[in-house]
This record gives C-alpha cells, sequence and structure tokens, in this order.
C-alpha cells in the first residue's frame, strides 16, 4: 500500500503510542499524516492543512474518559475524515458518544499491526455500518442517558477554581488537610476552608466523596 490513497490521520491522547503507531503504519509503506492531540479541545487552529489533501481515513488511540470523549469528539468534527477508534475502554456509554459523531468503527488497543492493515486495507470495500458493534443504536442511547449528569458533573467541577482543583487532587492522592497545608505553605484553616467550599461546590458532604469524583469524572480536569 503506498500512495494518498492509502493516507491515514493518527492521533492518540498518548503521544508515544502515536508515534509508535505511525512508526509501525510508515514501515509498512502507509503515508501517515499526524493530527496533535489538544490538551483542552479547543484549538482554534485546528483542520486539515490546506497544503495538504485530506486523509480518506484516521485511527485514534485513546482510552475514553468524560474528557478523553469531549475531546475525541471535538476532534471528529474538526478533522472531518472517516475514524476509526482503538481503545480498551470496555463497551457502553462512551463508545456511543463516538458512534454518534461518526466514528466509522471501533476495535480494541490490542488489535495487533496485521489485524490493524487488513482493516485499514478493506476500508473501501466494507460498508462503514458493518463496521459498527450490532447494538450500536442502544450504546448511543446510553450515551444520551448518561450526557445530563456528565453535564452536571462537569459543571460542578468547572465551578472549583485552580487552587481548589489542586487540593482536590491531593485530597484524591490520599494526602490529609495538615500535609496539604504544610505542602502549601499555609495554615490549616485556610486549606480546612478551601476543602468545605470544594464539598459544597461538588454536592457532597465527605472528603472520600469529594475524592471519588475524580474516578467518575476520568482524571483531574485540564479546562
Amino acid at each position: 500500500m503506498s500512495g494518498l490513497d492509502h493516507a491515514i490521520a493518527v492521533v492518540s491522547d498518548r503521544s508515544l503510542v502515536a508515534d509508535a503507531v505511525s512508526t509501525a503504519l510508515v514501515g509498512s509503506d502507509v503515508t501517515v499524516v499526524r493530527v496533535p492531540w489538544p490538551g483542552d479541545g479547543q484549538d482554534h487552529r485546528a483542520g486539515w492543512a490546506k497544503e495538504s489533501p485530506r486523509p480518506p481515513l484516521g485511527l485514534m488511540l485513546c482510552d475514553l474518559s468524560p474528557p478523553a470523549v469531549h475531546t475525541a469528539r471535538w476532534l471528529v468534527g474538526a478533522y472531518p475524515t472517516r475514524w476509526l477508534l482503538l481503545t480498551d475502554s470496555p463497551r457502553g456509554p462512551l463508545w456511543g458518544a463516538m458512534i454518534e459523531v461518526g466514528v466509522i468503527g471501533i476495535l480494541k488497543s490490542a488489535t495487533s499491526l496485521s489485524e490493524l492493515l487488513a482493516e485499514i486495507g478493506g476500508s473501501c470495500g466494507v460498508a462503514d455500518a458493518d463496521r459498527l458493534p450490532p447494538d450500536s443504536d442502544d450504546l448511543v442511547a446510553q450515551w444520551h442517558r448518561l450526557e445530563p449528569e456528565r453535564s452536571e458533573l462537569h459543571a460542578r467541577l468547572s465551578s472549583l477554581t485552580p487552587r481548589e482543583l489542586e487540593v482536590l487532587r491531593l485530597l484524591h492522592l490520599g494526602r490529609s488537610v495538615r500535609e496539604i497545608a504544610q505542602l502549601h505553605g499555609v495554615a490549616h484553616s485556610t486549606v480546612r476552608s478551601q476543602v468545605r467550599s470544594i464539598l459544597h461546590k461538588l454536592g457532597v458532604s465527605r472528603q472520600v466523596a469529594a475524592a471519588a469524583v475524580l474516578d467518575e469524572w476520568g482524571g483531574l480536569p485540564e479546562w
């Protein structure tokens, strides 16, 4: 395989993974076009460069989480082509989120290079609809049911100040109020006040519940 007809866009939330996959594809005579993974999904310079034709196929590698899905969905719209998704995330509503925006197929990250090349090679001979899970409609419906909760959680986390997010991160790591105060060089009362504000904004009553919010969201927000 060679030439523009076999050009593939590659993007990943982990640059080393994108590097490895790109190298393997180039070694198989596939032309690779790298797409940057934006930190916050708001890179207004995004889009295919005018001087280079749009690749007919894209390969996205990421572990789906609410923040990752937010960025991945944005990328699909910002770089329009026929995207294949490779992920270790279990089948569920986050798969539906990607199917809804037009991902043509979802493969496991453990897919071998030979299997991936076969998938790429058959991209023109297999209908996009045939690549999707048979329960795609149900997965999209699951995403729609989850979305209101996700939006509310996003709003609550967005209400935290940068310092409160840092305190929440440390609570999530198991640090005590005393340890956080020592680390930041502030009084215990200052950190206790920050914790009370965090609990109020997140709508929880205990520090452990506040820390669990990061697990539910999928990590520390980057906005």
